[in-house]
């Protein structure tokens, strides 16, 4: 089974999702709990309908069978995950949605065991090569780095778009 991260892969959410964040001179003062909140409390049925879609992403999960892959998202809020699967349900997307609660990892919702993970985050990727997952960096950038800026030591596979899998 091929799983596709949504937020970083599919649509690019950063932006707007962490604009005010950015430009909060004491974030630097804020907990991991605070930072929850903000994501919680975001405005996501705009993020959602005002980021951009990633190199193609809705064209070529349209060409993915979805009986072979499912969308795996972390979510923060019931109207996170709302938004999302509204979005890409008209988007024409046919693949499962699975919602991760942000408290549990995305090994906690499905087996990683001989399945694939793309997804813009090393430290999702770390966890589901330990349980025996076949992790893919999507690396938009193509230097190396996930999307926290963080250096992929660990030389996964990476991919720039979602064509490999069409």
């Amino acid at each position: 089974m091929l799983y596709i991260d949504f937020d970083g892969v599919i649509l690019d959410t950063a932006p707007l999702l962490f604009d005010d964040w950015i430009n909060n001179p004491h974030r630097h003062l804020l907990t991991e709990e605070d930072k929850i909140r903000y994501i919680q409390s975001s405005n996501w049925h705009y993020i959602i309908n005002n980021s951009l879609v990633i190199n193609d992403a809705i064209y070529y999960l349209n060409n993915i069978s979805p009986i072979k892959s499912s969308i795996l998202t972390k979510i923060h809020s019931q109207q996170e995950g709302i938004e999302k699967v509204i979005w890409l349900r008209e988007k024409g997307i046919k693949q499962s949605i699975i919602l991760v609660p942000y408290r549990l990892k995305k090994v906690d919702m499905v087996s990683a065991k001989d399945n694939i993970l793309v997804d813009d985050c090393l430290q999702n990727l770390r966890e589901w090569q330990q349980c025996g997952g076949e992790p893919i960096l999507f690396d938009i950038d193509d230097d190396g780095y996930d999307s926290w800026q963080q250096p992929n030591k660990e030389n996964y596979p990476k991919v720039l778009n979602l064509s490999k899998f069409k």
